[in-house]
């Protein structure tokens, strides 16, 4: 066994291809070894340190195998056109081996090893498709182009759920399909050609009852839900004014078995089919409603359609809930709107919504530096009172803290080497939009899509919500609508 492993290893050196073959195949896995050690005595783990020892050095080692193999068939092929004889050191070995008892033993001992080592192999691979499929190594990997999604996924609703749950959904296909498309975008990062800010993959995203319906099941959202709408005006006070809608979400009556409300667009007996006239589906033409598989309405744009046509779409949940999970503001005011509902900014500082939304518009428009952003807003929300209130005190600390937040909400918002800023992602839940081809459920509820008799789609309010109280001040509500009003977190004492 001795002189036939000796024999060998004159082949991993015989010429330059089979040595640089033995070189990285050794250093990967002197370096795997290394690294997994590391990773083991370490208490967090480090991303690009297991995306080293998963996937990067796995990949030089069978490579470098590969390479051995054709380095030794090169040989081969150089002695034959010598006219040498080719020498085989290996079916020497073997056929002198097999006449050995005690070499017989060996082999079946390094027959048992090989076949532990294919299961370690296995047991490597089934790890580095399970860190492929972590939210870190989305989100993490190639930073600098991921980081508004990752930022905004840690921040959402879904933000316990994997990426693959909701972007790849079950099954070996789409999985394929999936990682096949990311060598593409790998490809992208690597060479700079990618799309800035990084577009939302309306096409290539699995119908929702292979993904969101996993989870959620829209036949069983039903009946009315609460929601409150509250705007703050550029006053001193920051006026709060406040609208309570009831939402219809709807779903199936469980009494009649029908689909009403917002969700009878999901009802299993009907099929709404459109025609999207650009990629982000924001105009829409023809619009075609199927009931038990039969065409009974079809609407038509009040306009010729003008766009490119796309191929035809099933609406799904995805087409309303359009940014379920990486959610960006629409507008700077909007954004300070919220900072105010969830308690961030105090209500108590004077011109605070006006100064907070200058500061916020004019950092989206420098593209300020996202590093320096709480100096940066600091001194420019300052400068804001200095210029437009001086008669007004604001403390140091009151400042301070203001400024940290509205960094903060502008760290969520604003990317400038991504080419991300407000409005960038439009959110189609709902219809808060001023550009009349973003305006969510108005897309197709417009009043001028119709039928070739003169029925439309109806933009009639009543039909998703109703208005139990419209722009007004909270503390005049009544008691039960008062009573279901958020409220901000108390204040940490002093």
């Amino acid at each position: 066994m001795k002189r036939w492993l000796l024999s060998l290893l004159p082949l991993l050196t015989a010429n330059w291809i089979t040595l640089l073959g033995s070189i990285v195949t050794t250093t990967s896995a002197a370096a795997m070894l290394t690294i997994g050690i590391a990773m083991l005595l370490s208490v967090d783990t480090d991303q690009y340190k297991a995306a080293l020892a998963l996937l990067v050095f796995p990949s030089l080692f069978v490579l470098g195998l590969v390479v051995v193999a054709l380095g030794y068939f090169v040989q081969r092929l150089r002695l034959r056109s010598k006219g040498s004889s080719v020498p085989d050191p290996l079916g020497d070995a073997v056929r002198s081996a097999l006449s050995d008892d005690r070499v017989r033993r060996q082999i079946v001992f390094v027959a048992v090893a090989t076949v532990a080592n294919v299961a370690i192999v296995a047991v490597a691979a089934t790890a580095a498709t399970s860190y492929m499929n972590t939210p870190a190594f989305c989100g993490t990997l190639c930073h600098s182009v991921m980081q508004p999604e990752y930022d905004t996924y840690r921040e959402s609703p879904h933000s316990r759920v994997d990426c693959v749950t909701c972007h790849i959904g079950p099954g070996a296909s789409w999985a394929v399909k999936a990682k096949v498309d990311g060598l593409r975008q790998v490809l992208g990062v690597l060479t700079g050609n990618y799309s800035r800010p990084i577009p939302s993959p309306v096409a290539e995203l699995r119908p929702a009852r292979d993904t969101c319906e996993q989870c959620h099941w829209p036949a069983k959202f039903h009946g009315n839900s609460v929601a409150f709408r509250s705007h703050y005006a550029n006053d001193e006070d920051n006026t709060q004014s406040t609208t309570a809608l009831l939402l219809k979400i709807g779903g199936r009556d469980d009494r009649t078995g029908q689909f009403h409300g917002i969700h009878w667009h999901v009802s299993p007996d009907t099929e709404i089919r459109y025609e999207p006239l650009d990629e982000r589906r924001e105009k829409i033409g023809k619009v075609q409603v199927y009931s038990k598989g039969e065409l009974v309405s079809e609407y038509l744009p009040a306009q010729p359609a003008t766009g490119p046509s796309q191929e035809p779409r099933i609406m799904d949940c995805i087409d309303c809930h359009n940014r379920p999970t990486h959610v960006y503001d629409l507008n700077p005011s909007l954004a300070v709107d919220r900072l105010f509902d969830s308690g961030d900014l105090d209500k108590a500082v004077p011109f605070l919504h006006e100064v907070a939304t200058a500061a916020l518009t004019r950092a989206a428009d420098a593209k300020i530096d996202r590093a320096s952003a709480d100096a940066w807003f600091m001194d420019q929300m300052a400068a804001l009172y200095r210029e437009g209130h001086p008669d007004k005190s604001v403390s140091d600390e009151a400042l301070a803290s203001a400024a940290a937040s509205v960094a903060k909400l502008y760290r969520l918002n604003v990317y400038p080497d991504m080419g991300l800023t407000f409005g960038a992602h439009f959110n189609h839940l709902g219809h808060r939009g001023e550009d009349k081809d973003r305006r969510g459920c108005f897309r197709c509820h417009d009043d001028e899509h119709a039928t070739g008799d003169g029925k439309k789609i109806s933009q009639d309010c009543e039909l998703c919500h109703g208005f139990l109280a419209m722009d007004e001040d909270p503390s005049g509500m009544a008691e039960p609508l008062k009573a279901l009003l958020p409220q901000p977190p108390p204040k940490p004492q002093q």
